[in-house]
C-alpha cells in the first residue's frame, strides 16, 4: 500500500510503499476514505507524544472495514468506521468508569505508538473502530474524531458550560476552536473568540461567536474579555494554544467561580496566586480528548446537522505536507482534510 512515512522526528514525509496489513486475533483493518490534519500532529510529529520512527502518522480517519481478525466482534467487513484516537485497555478502573482518556494502562496514541492513516489501509484494535451513522460523510467521521468530540467533552465535562455563561476561546479560528465555537454555541453560551488575525476572527464570527478579540491588536486580551462582560470577566475560558502565556491570560480572564481549561499542549509555564483561588473558588484544568461513548454522541449530532465541519483546505494524502506547511504558517482557517483514491 501506499503510505506517507515519518522517517525521522520533524522531518517532512515521504511516500512510500509499506505492506496491506493483515489482522491479528482482535483487530480490524480499515481502508481510509478520509482524514483530518490539526495542529496536534505538529507535536506529534516532534516527538513530544513520544514513539518511534519510521512511523505512518494519521489518527482522524473515516473509512470501510475490509477484514477481520479471529475473535472480534460488533464489527464486520464492510462497516462504515471512525477511528478512536487512544489506546486503552478496557479493564482498569478509568476505562471501565467510562473515563477511558484516564486509562492506567494507557497504551499510546493512534499514529504515534501505532501506525495511522495516511495511508490507504490501517490496522488497529477492534475497538478503535467505531461505526458512523447513517448520512455522515467519511469526512465529517474524519472531523468529528478529534476536531468536534474534543469539544464535545471539553465543554460539557470541564468547562461545563451553561446557557447564561460567556466563554472566551483562544485560539477560535484554528481547526478545534472553530469547532468549539459551534459546540459552545450548542450549549447556548455567549462566545468570545480570540485569534491571531481577522481572517480568523472573521471565521469565528461565521461560525456564531459573539463578539471577537484580535490579540495582535489589543495590549490585554483578559482586560479586553472584562470589558466585553461588563467588568465582571468570563465564566469559562478555552485555550486551544496551550502556552504558558495564553492560559496565563485564560486564568486572568475569568470572573468568580470561573473555570480556565486548558486544551492545546503549547510550551511553556504559567503562575498563579493561590490564595485568590481561596477567594474566587475559581477552576484550573486541562482536558483529554474524549471517551468512546462522546465521539459516538458526536457524530450523531453532527449527523443532526447541529454541529457542521469547516474544512479550510483539502488536498490528496499525499500531499499533506502542505496543509503541515499552512499549519506552522498560522495561515489555515478551519480544518484540513485529506482525500483518498476511490479505488
Amino acid at each position: 500500500m501506499k503510505a506517507m512515512i515519518l522517517n525521522r522526528p520533524g522531518e517532512a514525509f515521504t511516500l512510500g510503499d509499506r505492506p496491506d496489513p493483515h489482522p491479528r486475533p482482535g483487530e480490524a483493518v480499515m481502508r481510509v476514505r478520509a482524514a483530518g490534519v490539526g495542529l496536534t500532529l505538529i507535536n506529534m510529529r516532534s516527538e513530544r507524544f513520544g514513539g518511534i520512527t519510521p512511523r505512518v502518522m494519521g489518527h482522524e480517519l473515516g473509512g470501510d472495514i475490509v477484514a477481520v481478525g479471529d475473535g472480534v466482534t460488533g464489527i464486520s467487513v464492510g462497516d462504515r468506521c471512525a477511528v478512536y484516537f487512544y489506546l486503552t485497555c478496557g479493564r482498569c478502573r478509568w476505562c471501565r468508569g467510562g473515563r477511558e482518556t484516564l486509562c492506567e494502562n494507557f497504551g499510546g496514541y493512534v499514529g504515534v505508538h501505532r501506525d495511522g492513516g495516511f495511508a490507504e489501509y490501517v490496522c488497529l484494535p477492534a475497538e478503535n473502530f467505531l461505526p458512523i451513522p447513517d448520512g455522515l460523510s467519511y469526512e465529517v467521521a474524519a472531523v468529528a474524531a478529534d476536531a468536534v468530540n474534543t469539544n464535545w467533552h471539553c465543554m460539557r465535562e470541564r468547562a461545563r458550560l451553561n446557557p447564561h455563561d460567556t466563554v472566551l476561546l483562544i485560539g477560535a479560528g484554528g481547526g478545534v476552536g472553530i469547532h468549539g465555537v459551534q459546540v459552545a454555541k450548542l450549549f447556548g453560551a455567549r462566545v468570545i473568540a480570540a485569534d491571531v488575525s481577522d481572517e480568523k476572527l472573521a471565521l469565528a464570527r461565521q461560525w456564531g461567536a459573539d463578539e471577537t478579540i484580535n490579540v495582535r491588536s489589543v495590549a490585554n486580551v483578559a482586560q479586553e474579555a472584562k470589558r466585553l462582560t461588563g467588568g465582571k470577566g468570563v465564566d469559562a475560558a478555552v485555550d486551544y494554544v496551550g502556552h504558558g502565556e495564553t492560559f496565563k491570560t485564560a486564568i486572568e480572564s475569568l470572573t468568580t467561580s470561573g473555570r480556565a481549561v486548558i486544551v492545546g499542549v503549547g510550551r511553556g509555564e504559567v503562575t498563579f496566586n493561590p490564595f485568590g483561588l481561596v477567594l474566587t473558588e475559581q477552576i484550573i484544568t486541562g482536558s483529554r480528548h474524549s471517551t468512546r461513548t462522546e465521539l459516538i454522541e458526536t457524530m450523531e449530532v453532527m449527523a443532526r446537522g447541529l454541529v457542521k465541519p469547516v474544512v479550510g483546505m483539502r488536498v490528496p494524502f499525499t500531499e499533506v505536507e502542505t496543509i503541515f506547511e499552512a499549519l506552522l504558517n498560522e495561515t489555515l482557517l478551519g480544518r484540513g482534510a485529506l482525500t483518498y483514491p476511490a479505488t
